[in-house]
């Protein structure tokens, strides 16, 4: 495939007067109401209000031994436990109480420093589980101004239509005139340029991986974690699931993974076990992530080079190698430490599908499927890759590649079930099963009319969520920013990718309910993760747009700058944020907003404090 053009040095024409008045009106709104859409879904960045807890206000909970009073409170928005939303703090004498849940019960039986923001009340204890009325303490509110669901969804559809408006009035704008790069390899300034670049965002790939390894690990120590006591390292609850694959490969006995959950993801501990023989499950396996994200990383950014250009290629390097979804995984010797770096080269092959000749697309195809046998990626890949080939009216394609990327997890799962006995009816495997087969058992209309009414509220929390808030924040920028700079169009592979994403959101979140069928719920905030593959667009489509950025006057210059500064700034936050102890709690907020596997969110402070903030290689061993 031939390099994508660099663009030429020519300025952007200069504009008619009334489309420079258009353009700065639209702008304004464009700018107001992202930081309102920003605050409402991404982080709160106005300043709070302070609210005095009356006694008079207060009234206890009805009810046989209850702890819980009740305060009336409906000015933002209330947790309900499939969609967090809450950013109320609760204070006893000027002390924040922590632990805030999403369901009443313990609130009202145990009592202590728990509380609830329900919808139109706050549920609350004493510390003692004293009268609030009379213990004579001051109980008080922080509470976010301008954050309710209106405010969001207003937010929302005025930043859409100054979008909108914006690309229609420049449109017709003559796009800058572009020439060729040199081919590869020809120009030794260009490669070394990219060499150079390459090499430093690998190093800060590689210092962020490592600062989230050890005690450090956002998916071990933002829950109730494994501690080993050889090391003193956090590991995630589900470990032992994990570890079971390692036993697996290694030939153990078969009672030691007989039935194990995760037998169907045994591609990474396969690429990773000789690092696992050596080094072990947990030190071994962390390496081999280590390894596996900083080679996957260099490899796509090389390939990404030759199809968008080389200032692209920099420009998505450094944007992904402050990526907090690759540090979320990568400090952990779990399939999962994958999705980065698949996620990169799927999408890669996702754009090379169409204009492959059939002896590369059955090739592509094939290690396509292979790659699904680290996590479940082919519920995005293979429609994206459908749409896509469909799309470009190539149907015998579309059924050729979806035949070899099923093949791979096909022949494994048969062997799993035929060969070794394996039971693959499981919680994780059966729950897509459950949400299909609701659509056609509605118990309660009622009930599934107040999930699927909620639904945007839902895709726009989940949507800044799932890539840890300040990368779907720049896509967002760049959305605003391109019909006055690049001017770039969706490319079909990310349009692809991003259907096949909405479509899965909205099986989800739109399904009747089915809860007691099954023990995962996929609907709501909680799990915003699911969506995480769809990352590559986010950056690919800022990519290209930078490598098709003309020249520009400073005003505009001076916004690009900004933007990506706050971006880095936000994204090195989350990144540096364990080892740094959680600076502005922007890294608490971002790992909750991305998994909320607990509601007790102290718990990710309290483990730093606990056990340190140690990567591996310095251990401490436990009692």
């Amino acid at each position: 495939m031939e390099p994508s053009p660099d663009p030429s040095p020519v300025p952007i024409p200069q504009s008619r007067p009334w489309r420079r008045v258009a353009n700065v009106i639209l702008g304004l709104n464009a700018f107001v109401a992202f930081l309102f859409l920003f605050h409402n879904y991404g982080i709160t960045i106005l300043p709070p209000q302070r609210i005095v807890i009356h006694p008079e206000e207060i009234t206890p909970l009805p009810g046989e031994k209850s702890f819980a009073n009740v305060y009336p409170f409906d000015r933002s928005e209330p947790d309900v436990w499939w969609k967090p939303r809450s950013q109320v703090e609760l204070f006893e004498d000027g002390s924040r109480l922590r632990s805030r849940l999403f369901l009443n019960d313990e609130v009202r039986l145990v009592g202590g420093d728990r509380w609830t923001h329900e919808p139109g009340r706050i549920l609350f204890a004493s510390t003692d589980n004293s009268d609030p009325r009379k213990n004579g303490r001051t109980y008080s509110l922080l509470s976010p101004r301008f954050y309710t669901r209106k405010i969001g969804y207003a937010a929302a559809v005025t930043f859409a239509a100054a979008v909108l408006g914006l690309i229609l009035v420049n449109g017709k704008l003559p796009r800058a005139v572009s020439v060729p790069p040199p081919a590869p390899g020809r120009d030794g300034r260009t490669s070394s340029r990219l060499r150079w670049h390459l090499l430093g965002a690998s190093g800060l790939l590689l210092v962020g991986l490592y600062c989230n390894t050890g005690t450090l690990s956002p998916y071990g120590n933002t829950s109730f974690g494994h501690l080993t006591k050889e090391t003193g390292y956090l590991y995630n609850s589900d470990h032992s699931h994990f570890r079971v694959l390692f036993d697996f490969v290694d030939h153990a006995p078969k009672k030691v993974w007989d039935h194990a959950l995760l037998l169907r993801r045994v591609l990474y501990v396969v690429i990773a076990w000789p690092f696992m023989k050596i080094g072990g499950f947990e030190i071994g396996g962390t390496i081999a992530s280590l390894v596996f994200n900083v080679a996957g990383f260099a490899w796509a950014m090389g390939l990404l080079r030759r199809r968008i250009g080389e200032r692209g290629a920099i420009f998505a390097a450094w944007l992904s190698a402050l990526y907090p979804g690759a540090m979320y995984w990568g400090g952990l010797p779990y399939p999962y430490a994958l999705i980065f770096p698949l996620s990169l080269l799927l999408t890669i092959a996702l754009m090379d599908l169409p204009g492959l000749r059939w002896g590369p697309l059955c090739a592509v195809s094939l290690a396509m499927g292979i790659a699904y046998l680290s996590y479940d990626l082919v519920v995005f890949f293979l429609p994206a890759s459908l749409v896509l080939l469909l799309w470009m009216r190539r149907p015998g394609a579309a059924a050729v590649t979806m035949v070899l990327q099923v093949v791979p997890s096909l022949c494994w799962l048969l062997y799993l079930s035929r060969v070794l006995g394996q039971n693959l009816d499981n919680t994780n495997t059966q729950v897509f099963g459950v949400i299909f087969n609701s659509y056609f058992n509605v118990r309660d209309k009622a009930a599934w009319w107040a999930y699927a009414s909620d639904f945007p509220n839902v895709g726009l929390d989940v949507w800044f969520g799932a890539n840890f808030i300040f990368l779907p924040a720049l896509f967002l920028a760049v959305l605003a920013l391109n019909p006055v700079t690049s001017r770039i169009r969706f490319a079909p592979a990310e349009i692809a990718l991003l259907f096949v994403t909405v479509g899965l959101f909205l099986f989800n979140n739109l399904a009747p309910d089915y809860y007691g069928a099954t023990s995962w719920v996929m609907r709501g905030t909680w799990i915003s993760r699911l969506y995480q593959p769809v990352f590559p667009v986010l950056i690919l489509f800022a990519a290209r747009w930078w490598q098709a950025m003309p020249p520009l006057d400073w005003p505009r210059r001076s916004i690009v700058w900004l933007t990506l500064g706050g971006v880095c700034m936000g994204n090195a936050l989350v990144v540096f944020g364990p080892i740094l102890n959680n600076p502005l709690k922007v890294s608490e907020h971002a790992f909750y907003r991305f998994y909320n596997h607990t509601d007790l969110h102290w718990l990710y402070e309290a483990h730093l404090r606990d056990y340190g903030r140690r990567p591996i290689g310095f251990p401490q061993p436990q009692p």
